[in-house]
């Protein structure tokens, strides 16, 4: 059964509907080029001539700026695959199933610590939706220390992507020297792969939660419908249409013809995940929002030679929290959601109802 397009959700603050995707074209503003059409985003995330961009400096050991310069993320040609393999390697000790059943328990516990009385509001995003899947990767990554690791992270994702703010990096700085720390005696190579497990999934899993939720907060109202709605599908459409990475940016690193355009070496190509996600060629009617619809891969997770590793398991610690909360919970329709100014698409907190 189809769902709709959400009336007053699709129009709030930083959840509108995506234009239609236009040909590999120049920006509008500023340098460079967007590429918006499904196909031309996976041809560019393909083509390995398009080099994410440096992080810029590399920083101490034990710092934010020498983490960032030290994951995969960054990285390109073989440098990139060496460091790739260590991080799935990391994700071996993963099982996504254990993974959710983890998270569902934690989030049921934090909640039930936090309940007081049925009928309390509390705010899902400062509760659960950062704290909970960090806690969960930390412990099974073999640190002890599962609050203490939670915190370390958030502090570290806050810090994290290049150009943060800086009033952010101090903290972000003696919360890397901690998690190294904590992950001590193993090789420098490990922990940094372990790290950027628990870093890259902390405000991204945030965002996907928080925005399931605002989902199931404003759906209209068919609630036998939204009930029979399983996470797993819930989780997968809210990626497609309203993804948490809106943007990914390339670099050429060569001179690239591309889509019969001259792209020159060293321009930026912003690929426009929140389109791209919509395109009519590839999803039927894509403004719905619709769980049960065949699943077409959204481009939220990347793709071609640099795909998130982790998709299954992001996924599936998202759900455990998500499964809690609409165990545990009841939702506020209408309530007001305001996103966070960043780059990931995240909620500054939604509040639900113990039950």
């Amino acid at each position: 059964m189809s769902g709709s397009d959400f009336g007053g959700l699709a129009r709030a603050p930083r959840l509108g509907s995506p234009q239609v995707p236009l040909p590999f074209s120049r920006a509008t503003e500023g340098d460079g080029w967007i590429a918006s059409r499904y196909g031309d985003v996976r041809a560019v995330l393909s083509d390995e001539r398009f080099e994410v961009p440096a992080p810029g400096e590399t920083g101490t050991a034990g710092t934010i700026a020498w983490f960032r310069a030290s994951v995969s993320r960054f990285a390109n040609g073989a440098e990139h695959r060496r460091r790739r393999a260590a991080v799935v390697e990391a994700l071996g000790l993963l099982d996504p199933a254990e993974l959710r059943s983890i998270a569902h328990q934690r989030a049921l516990a934090v909640l039930n610590g936090a309940a007081g009385r049925p009928g309390a509001e509390v705010d899902a995003m400062s509760l659960l939706a950062r704290r909970v899947p960090t806690a969960t990767l930390a412990g099974r990554l073999g640190i002890a220390d599962l609050d203490g690791a939670a915190e370390a992270a958030i502090a570290m994702a806050a810090g994290y992507p290049p150009g943060s703010n800086a009033a952010t990096q101090p903290a972000a700085d003696v919360a890397t020297a901690q998690l190294v720390s904590m992950c001590a005696p193993a090789e420098m190579s490990v922990i940094v792969a372990r790290l950027s497990l628990m870093i890259q999934a902390c405000d991204a899993t945030a965002g996907l939660i928080g925005t399931a939720l605002h989902v199931l907060q404003d759906a209209p109202d068919m609630p036998a419908t939204v009930a029979g709605w399983s996470t797993e599908a819930l989780l997968t459409e809210v990626s497609r249409y309203l993804p948490v990475l809106r943007t990914s940016r390339r670099r050429a690193r060569p001179r690239i013809e591309f889509d019969g355009r001259e792209v020159s070496a060293g321009e930026t190509v912003v690929c426009d995940i929140d389109t791209a996600n919509r395109d009519p060629a590839v999803f039927r009617e894509p403004n719905r929002f619709d769980p049960a619809r065949p699943k077409a891969p959204s481009l939220t997770f990347g793709y071609g030679y640099r795909p998130c590793p982790g998709q299954a398991q992001a996924l599936m610690l998202a759900a455990g929290v998500v499964d809690a909360v609409r165990q545990r919970c009841t939702f506020l329709p209408g309530a007001r959601v305001d996103y966070e100014p960043a780059a990931l698409r995240i909620p500054r907190r939604v509040d639900v109802v113990l039950s």
